[in-house]
């Protein structure tokens, strides 16, 4: 009797760790997922010209960028542009700001992994003309 509860509580502790293990593995693979589609529209945005992608003026204001190569458009305000994440639609973000003291374009994108706010991954690059 006593080497059976001893099972019950080994077998229970084990499909919780198996449960834990496979949530984090799943969120893994989201991430590789969301840090795969950050790099490719960072990609698309090295494969386009400078001028299309510089913000209009001058400052070191922060504009959002969408579309994609040859069809970007600028705007002040986050346009809600999404990508599918193993069967989910999250946002990515692309932030575009200007650095007039050396001529050059700050380009971060962020895409989601998870439904969680906070739950991105970020890349950073520089582009100069």
């Amino acid at each position: 009797m006593i080497a059976i509860v001893i099972l019950m509580v080994m077998a229970l502790g084990s499909a919780g760790f198996l449960y834990h293990s496979q949530a984090g593995i799943s969120t893994q693979g989201n991430k590789r997922v969301a840090l795969e589609a950050a790099s490719s529209r960072l990609e698309e945005i090295r494969a386009s010209d400078y001028n299309d992608i510089k913000p209009p003026e001058n400052n070191y204001d922060v504009y959002y960028l969408s579309g994609q190569v040859g069809d970007w458009t600028l705007a002040d305000n986050d346009p809600g542009e999404t990508r599918n994440i193993n069967g989910k639609t999250l946002p990515i973000v692309t932030k575009v700001r200007y650095i007039d003291s050396y001529n050059y374009v700050q380009i971060t994108v962020s895409t989601g992994y998870r439904t969680g706010i906070n739950d991105m991954v970020t890349l950073e690059t520089f582009r100069f003309p």
